[in-house]
């Protein structure tokens, strides 16, 4: 006679009527309660952007004559393509007016790329230090309005006035795939001669101006690299004495502060100190005397810097000037990052449209904007932590960081201190981080970090978290541990990770050992796999058990929640423990 299955393994029937779902009114972050900080239209919009931006990465990797010598290496040409996205992104800044009406110039689809990629480094974005992208600020402020009309962001069919003028006043196509042939070379002023030449933005050597070899001689005999475009602009920045393009980039921003001129101030003589800075030559202006002094060699310039700064601090002004483009970041390198975080919402299937149109499966989206709320409440609670978002967590904490005025206020008020987002982190840094996170979460309100956010086959998310919901199970159950694919959408959010370039070896070794640990665990895992399934009698594994906590709604009461998540609101939500079934 066959056993008869546990409760554990057999899932709920269910309920004739999906249950009502609803979020606080407030949620409590530190010392304060706020308002919600994102909504679920808003998460919805940033995913069509980056079902956008997927299917243009496809489109490139499917155009195989895009560019000559491109033709059978798709990354490669995704990588020149980006190059050029972010010169038109450029063009497009400098071309733009404060008194524009937005909508009416709003850039094409890889432009918009790079404008999202450059909204996700808070720390440069919603500044007015580089008074050419003045302008910009005047388009970031209005984000949240096209968060709620994310068509005029994706559009395939613009409207004519929008093409015509973007193609007036940046000498360029609207479409993207049509300007590649007419983006061949870009303008270069070289630093030792101030000559303007041409560069080809690529070549077969592999040295044009979107290869990492990059390298041309100019005129002079001189070779230029990136490494010393990046140079000649910080030197140009630090003998500029109009305020706001006098200070250097980096400098405005403290963890208190999104303006502090009195420390940029004081950064900036500290360097204007430096005999490098101050010693006189025979050269023609100062520009070209500092750039004397250090013999236009870069680590000869940080050298310099380590006398006056702190090595955090000349490492982050540094690092704002790494080409001889206007922004005070890697862009190419920012789109690129990102890509890694698209393709994961991408593989969860968040990005297909009409996803979460049903209104059972929009509940993930609000469990999103709770844990988001309860991870900032983490953040203001513990000051000196480095905290690593879900996959979930980080769309939401990208959403936010969208509407860039927005962010910089609430952070500054709720969570006490400016909240950058990192990023470029150091792999095993990040690795050892969200263990960090994962204990923080369980010791601050009782439930494990990770859940799983993948719909059981034949299912939508909706349609198992209607399950969850309906089941009767608690969280007194016995917990088996969940199987790799089971907590897809609060996997940690990895997309920022990288090796400390300084110190690639220990980062490899750093990876070696947790791979190996990984694969030990692998191994643990399916010996207790193959020892659960002798023990089951039915044709399909034993359903694991993952608790999660999830917002309901009743009726009538208070709001509340463990951990002082959120507090406020007419009806009474909390946060329930309840498990999760896969299989």
């Amino acid at each position: 006679m066959t056993e008869q299955r546990p409760p554990h393994a057999t899932f709920p029937r269910l309920s004739p009527k999906p249950p009502q779902y609803t979020l606080p009114e407030t949620f409590n972050i530190g010392q304060r309660s706020t308002r919600h900080l994102i909504r679920s239209y808003q998460l919805r919009a940033h995913l069509q952007l980056l079902a956008a931006f997927s299917h243009l990465e496809q489109r490139v990797g499917a155009s195989e004559n895009l560019i000559a010598g491109l033709e059978s290496d798709s990354e490669k040409r995704w990588v020149w393509f980006v190059n050029l996205a972010v010169e038109r992104f450029e063009r497009w800044c400098l071309t733009i007016k404060q008194s524009d009406t937005v909508e009416q110039h709003l850039p094409p689809i890889d432009v918009t790329m790079v404008w999202h990629a450059y909204l996700l480094n808070p720390r440069q974005v919603y500044t007015t230090r580089i008074s050419k992208l003045k302008p910009l600020v005047h388009f970031t402020d209005y984000f949240p309005n096209l968060l709620a009309n994310p068509d005029l962001l994706t559009t395939d069919a613009p409207q004519h006035e929008r093409v015509s003028t973007w193609e007036r006043r940046t000498k360029s196509p609207y479409d993207p795939f049509a300007s590649a042939p007419d983006l061949t070379h870009k303008s270069i002023a070289c630093p030792y001669c101030s000559r303007t030449i041409l560069s080809p933005f690529f070549k077969p050597d592999g040295k044009g101006y979107t290869q990492s070899n990059f390298t041309i001689d100019c005129i002079c005999a001189k070779a230029i690299t990136k490494e010393l475009l990046g140079l000649h602009k910080f030197v140009k920045n630090i003998v500029e004495s109009k305020v706001p393009d006098a200070y250097l980039a980096g400098t405005l921003h403290t963890p208190r502060s999104t303006h502090n001129t009195a420390h940029a101030i004081m950064i900036k003589k500290r360097i204007l100190s430096l005999n490098v800075i101050s010693q006189e030559n025979k050269a023609s202006d100062r520009t070209h005397q500092i750039l004397t002094n250090v013999r236009y060699d870069t680590a000869l310039m940080r050298h310099a810097l380590n006398v006056q700064l702190k090595p955090i601090w000349w490492n982050k002004i540094m690092g704002a000037y790494t080409d001889d483009r206007v922004f005070s970041l890697d862009l190419v390198g920012a789109v690129l990052r990102q890509a890694s975080f698209v393709k994961k919402m991408v593989n969860l299937g968040w990005t297909e449209p009409g996803y979460f149109a049903n209104e059972v499966d929009a509940v993930a989206l609000q469990h999103c904007v709770a844990r988001y709320h309860a991870f900032l409440n983490i953040m203001a609670e513990s000051p000196d932590s480095f905290l690593v978002p879900t996959l979930d967590i980080d769309l939401g904490w990208h959403t936010h960081q969208l509407m860039a005025s927005r962010y910089q206020k609430d952070c500054l008020l709720l969570v006490g201190r400016f909240v950058d987002h990192d990023d470029k982190v150091e792999e095993g840094h990040l690795a050892t981080s969200f263990d960090l996170t994962c204990r923080a979460w369980n010791d601050h309100y009782h439930v494990p970090y990770m859940h799983c956010g993948c719909p059981l086959p034949g299912d939508t998310i909706g349609q198992k978290l209607r399950r969850l919901i309906s089941s009767q199970t608690t969280s007194n159950m016995p917990l088996l541990a969940p199987k790799s694919y089971a907590c897809a959408a609060t996997h940690p959010s990895d997309h920022n990770a990288v090796f400390v370039l300084n110190n690639t070896s220990a980062s490899l070794r750093h990876r070696e050992n947790r791979i190996r640990k990984a694969e030990k665990r692998k191994l643990r895992e399916e010996r207790n796999e193959k020892a659960a399934e002798k023990d089951e009698k039915d044709d399909h594994d034993l359903a694991f058990l993952y608790p999660v906590p999830l917002f309901q709604y009743y009726p009538s009461g208070c709001v509340a929640a463990t951990g002082s998540v959120v507090n406020g609101g007419s009806g009474c939500a909390t946060v329930s423990v309840v498990v999760v079934f896969g299989e």
